[in-house]
């Protein structure tokens, strides 16, 4: 499925520290709009509608950015979010144009299925891979990529290549990638010592 996600924005006009100021305390974020050729652009989003939508498809989707007084939306990706160190707080936004008939780069999340039947088996995962470069166009990026790996025998590697990922979606690393290693689990179990029974006393 397509990550594709509506965001309502507004142009922002004032650059002073005042207004800047103002935005934080009315939970407002502000951001840019790049994109080739064109002159970049000044917005504001509202703080719970960007951590939202980005908490529900993460921030690898491309957004269509509603500008209030705009007709046309802009298709984008985001290209960097800053955040306060202390409490998280997005504080800043930059977003890139995409165009819906030209191929993005992007990141897939890989999620690994059937971990417990390794562990049933004396097995234990070790992922080395989280996500995989990607290109695809913007309409066909999908957020995760999923791989049974509950009948992998314990010294089995998972290769990129083992991973079904569509048609219309390109690796942009080799198919012999290793994205996680089967191992024999690490844990003993205790021993289980023998209790003398105590000796009489004289």
């Amino acid at each position: 499925m397509a990550l594709t996600q509506v965001l309502k924005c507004k142009k922002r006009e004032i650059k002073t520290t005042g207004y800047l100021n103002q935005l934080k305390r009315d939970e407002l974020v502000p951001a840019v709009i790049y994109g080739k050729g064109k002159e970049n652009l000044t917005i504001v989003l509202a703080n719970k509608e960007l951590s939202r939508v980005f908490t529900h498809i993460g921030t690898r989707g491309i957004f269509s950015l509603e500008i209030e007084g705009e007709k046309q939306v802009v298709m984008a990706q985001v290209k960097e979010i800053q955040k306060n160190r202390i409490s998280g707080v997005i504080t800043h936004v930059d977003f890139l144009t995409v165009k819906m008939d030209e191929k993005i780069n992007s990141m897939i999340r890989i999620h690994l299925v059937g971990e417990e039947e390794i562990i049933k088996k004396g097995g234990a995962l070790q992922l080395i891979v989280r996500e995989i470069p990607v290109s695809c166009l913007p309409g066909d990026l999908i957020e995760v990529v999923n791989l049974d790996i509950s009948g992998m025998e314990i010294g089995s590697k998972v290769l990129l290549g083992d991973l079904a990922l569509p048609a219309t979606v390109e690796a942009l690393e080799d198919a012999d990638t290793v994205v996680a290693n089967i191992l024999a689990s690490s844990v003993e179990e205790p021993e289980v010592k023998e209790e003398k029974p105590a000796q009489p006393s004289a």
